[in-house]
């Protein structure tokens, strides 16, 4: 993503803000970047080198820029900072309460990666060659296809159930609903991303990209897709992106028929009604999530703590699938809520409103390529808890190095 242009660096050489990096520092960016974009569909143990080796020039160029007072951020970052701190509060003062604290705790490093990651793309994005973005993004784009293939295998082998791709069936569904937008806005736009796209990979993961997320039949997924679907195409063409509106609408709606009064004997799951047993299990969750909030309303149960209490709610208030028990709210925003109360929740609303307008201030490539996966992220969180490890992981250096260029240091 070429963000920030070389150009951008004239005149700023000795505020350090471009200055060149070191190879070893460099080196280890491209090095985690790599295991990032190999790992996100395929293993959670690849994605982890990702983590350890980011982790370093996040620590150093943050360090730096206390050392220098530079430490100027776009108003969505210090929010996200503030959310943070709120839910590391929540932990602290549940501690108790959590079977099993460092998972917890752990769950913190996405969002400082995504607050921290800003550092690190500041000096890293100026100075990186085309060449090494392409390698890292086909890198990316064979993952992808693999990923694709795979589920394509397990469909057709598989006896029953659902297909499970490397990093099992919703993470893979979800993460695919999302960065596929990114994708074919970075497709359709190829006279800005030329330079750094190759099409010969690009396409191929487009497509089979789109067959292992339809294959999963990951209908929240489906549906970020086609609500993200008519942003990309506006900000291309933006008449066409109107007519893909009314479109999207349709088949949202056909979709949304069949589930309110639909009669459920489809074999589909997208023409499920709404008395299916998945949902019927996801209506619960809700229930129970939002029983949580009312019993801790100020900082909430812990990050990631829900699922300790759904038993004993579920038990208490009567719910439906009391079996189903250690698990998510099914629902991103309730569970941020649940664990952090509505403190929490609320400034992480308010993080994800903050980024959107920021995009939108963006244009350019930057809001074609974020905006889409934006409406697609809120959009399929209403069904799923989308901050597992890879898609956070995705998620946050996506958000990362979009606002990488605002707030910069000024020249001095």
């Amino acid at each position: 993503m070429h963000i920030i242009k070389r150009q951008d660096c004239e005149g700023l050489r000795s505020h350090n803000f471009c200055e060149k990096l070191s190879y070893p520092m460099r080196n280890t960016i491209n090095a985690s970047l790599f295991f990032l974009a190999a790992g996100v569909f395929t293993s959670v143990t690849v994605l982890s080198a990702y983590q350890v080796l980011f982790a370093i020039p996040m620590i150093y160029y943050v360090s730096r820029a206390l050392k220098e007072k530079e430490f100027a951020l776009p108003t969505s970052a210090w929010i996200l900072l503030s959310f943070t701190l709120v839910a590391l509060l929540s932990l602290v003062v549940n501690f108790e309460l959590i079977p099993r604290p460092s998972k917890n705790f752990g769950r913190l490093k996405y969002f400082l990666f995504g607050i921290a990651g800003i550092f690190v793309f500041r000096h890293w994005l100026p100075g990186v060659s085309d060449r090494t973005k392409k390698v890292l993004l086909n890198v990316f784009f064979v993952s992808i296809i693999a990923a694709g293939f795979y589920a394509l295998y397990n469909f057709l082998t598989m006896t029953d159930g659902r297909v499970k791709a490397f990093t099992d069936t919703m993470r893979y569904g979800y993460g695919s609903g999302m960065i596929l937008l990114v994708l074919l806005s970075a497709i359709l736009h190829r006279e800005k991303t030329r330079s750094w796209l190759d099409l010969r990979l690009a396409v191929p993961a487009l497509l089979v990209g789109f067959m292992g997320m339809y294959l999963t039949y990951a209908r929240g997924a489906l549906l970020g897709f086609l609500c993200g679907l008519p942003f990309v195409i506006y900000f291309y063409r933006a008449r066409l992106g109107v007519i893909f509106a009314g479109i999207s609408l349709a088949a949202v709606l056909t979709l949304g028929g069949f589930y309110l009064y639909g009669s459920g004997s489809q074999e589909s799951r997208f023409l499920m009604n709404k008395n299916n047993a998945s949902d019927v299990i996801r209506r619960s969750q809700w229930k129970a999530a939002i029983i949580s909030i009312q019993e801790k309303p100020v900082l909430g149960w812990g990050l990631s703590n829900f699922h300790s209490q759904l038993k004993r709610i579920k038990e208490e208030n009567n719910l439906d699938a009391k079996d189903y028990n250690d698990a998510h709210s099914h629902n991103l925003f309730l569970e941020i809520t649940s664990g952090t109360g509505l403190i929490g929740g609320l400034i992480f609303l308010a993080w994800v409103v903050c980024w959107a307008l920021e995009m939108f201030s963006a244009g350019g490539l930057t809001r074609a390529l974020i905006v889409p996966l934006g409406v697609a992220f809120v959009v399929s969180s209403q069904f799923e808890v989308t901050f597992d490890a890879n898609n956070a992981s995705m998620i946050f250096f996506l958000y990362a190095i979009s606002v990488s260029p605002s707030k910069r240091p000024v020249k001095r």
